[in-house]
């Protein structure tokens, strides 16, 4: 018994250290940045940085072996990927000390603000990013890109059916032998690279020129992270052509990887078949309602939803002066979040919709003393999928009241507070300012726990430290879509 949990182990660290080593390779880009700014200091940080990653997962692939992993090791795996992150992660912001604190408080701020990043987030305590160093605001933008298709990579490569991914890749042209994981990291890569090009590219011909922080827009909107390279994005995107392409990518991020792809062979039936076209139509749907029920002018109210129900967290507008109708509005829209297989967080449209047909089979079922089969999206679920779907939006949102009431119990308002806790929880940043920098410390240390259990969705969590044991060959169960 020792030795199985041993070889467990094994396979597990020996992935995580893949993943680490990939994003030691990312943080060359803004290392080069540094040099190209002379940014001394930056470069230091970041280079301690990329080179614990780099030292991490080396030791992790060279000490350990890659094997076929059961459900519970790659939960596992996606909970530990994001605390070792996050915290690895800290180190540039640690050496420069972005927020002037001491010992403890810079230690706090930048974990704080190193989670928020690879979670994809957003929240930030740089308040005024022109006096932090280029390479650094461009790292921030990076370990979003590193978080939001690492999301998708540990989701896909750990719980997706080996078989599919074959013909996934094989049907869009992307052909290999290598080990699956390798290919879908470059499969998503691509797909995802091709989408910053895109949104790069249209916006410098529409009039925007510095590259870099279109590099930074382009990073924090795929990854439906929402971090901004500058201060007030309002100038630069409110009614202006740059403004909606800002938009396209926050809905390209937060759609289905898989349907998207799909796309290019033109499975269009697919598409109209699927949780992607769904939620556009609660985009649709979503953007009236605020702009009529709430008077906000067309593009703001446009804005601020996709914002919201991506999970992305550009804002330009006060949220905290919003009427609390809206707020309790939007809150909904985030935690119910953007479709699977994607950079957004939330519940996910397809366990709503899928809680939403169990709840009507039912009734029916009640009614009529007849079974049927719950059917989403072309796919029969079970009834044991059904409940870990209902499990795991009862824990996040336990997870809201919880981490709410403690907030609330050191004075602060109770509407703003579940907004800031479900934005946390649902990876969007948007904020009523309540994350600040001077929020006490054990606050922002719940803010990271949160954001961090909100990313792995908790019941990854709580698979992870489960006692259960699985049978040797049990197969992972689809329940990620």
């Amino acid at each position: 018994m020792v030795s199985i949990k041993s070889n467990g182990m094994k396979s597990v660290l020996a992935n995580i250290g893949f993943v680490m080593q990939i994003s030691g390779i990312f943080i060359i880009l803004p290392i080069i940045i540094s040099f190209a700014y002379n940014e001394t200091d930056a470069t230091i940080g970041l280079f301690i940085a990329a080179t614990s990653f780099s030292i991490f997962g080396f030791l992790l692939n060279a000490l350990c072996e890659r094997k076929e992993l059961s459900f519970k090791q790659s939960a596992t795996i996606i909970v530990l990927v994001f605390i070792i992150l996050s915290f690895i992660g800290s180190i540039p912001y640690l050496y420069i000390n972005i927020t002037n604190s001491d010992v403890i408080g810079n230690i706090t701020d930048s974990v704080f603000e190193s989670a928020s990043g690879f979670t994809t987030t957003g929240f930030s305590f740089i308040r005024n990013t022109s006096a932090v160093p280029r390479s650094i605001i461009f790292y921030r933008a990076l370990t979003q890109f590193i978080g939001g298709i690492g999301i998708v990579l540990v989701l896909l490569a750990f719980f997706y059916p080996e078989e599919k991914l074959k013909e996934f890749s094989k049907s869009i042209g992307f052909h290999g032998t290598n080990h699956r994981i390798k290919n879908t990291f470059l499969l998503i890569l691509l797909i995802y690279a091709i989408y910053c090009v895109f949104i790069v590219v249209i916006s410098f011909l529409s009039g925007y020129h510095d590259i870099l922080n279109l590099i930074a827009f382009s990073f924090a909107a795929i990854s439906t992270g929402g971090f901004s390279p500058v201060n007030d994005i309002g100038p630069l995107v409110q009614n202006t052509f740059f403004g909606l392409m800002l938009m396209v990518g926050m809905v390209l991020g937060a759609s289905n990887f898989l349907i998207m792809a799909g796309l290019l062979k033109r499975r269009f039936k697919q598409f109209m078949r699927s949780e992607v076209f769904v939620y556009m139509i609660m985009i649709i749907v979503a953007v009236s309602i605020v702009t009529i029920a709430f008077g906000m002018p067309l593009f703001d109210a446009a804005f601020h939803t996709i914002s919201a129900m991506t999970n992305a967290g550009f804002m330009y507008l006060k949220i905290v002066e919003f009427p609390t109708s809206l707020k309790f509005l939007l809150t909904i829209l985030i935690f119910i979040g953007g479709t699977s297989f994607s950079t957004a967080g939330g519940i996910k449209i397809w366990r709503f919709l899928l809680l939403f047909k169990a709840a009507k089979n039912t009734v029916n079922e009640s009614i009529t003393h007849q079974t049927r089969s719950v059917v989403l999206f072309d796919k029969i679920y079970s009834k044991q999928e059904i409940m870990q779907c209902l499990i795991t939006i009862i824990l996040m949102a336990t997870t809201v009241i919880i981490a709410s009431l403690i907030i609330v119990s050191y004075g602060y308002s109770l509407s703003d507070t579940v907004f800031e806790v479900s934005s946390a929880i649902a990876n969007t940043g948007l904020t009523t300012g309540v994350a600040s920098v001077s929020l006490a410390a054990e606050l922002k240390w719940v803010f990271i726990a949160v954001m961090i259990l909100g990313r792995v969705e908790v019941y990854s969590f709580f698979l992870m430290i489960s006692r259960a044991k699985e049978p040797i060959q049990q197969q992972p169960p689809q329940v990620f879509h």
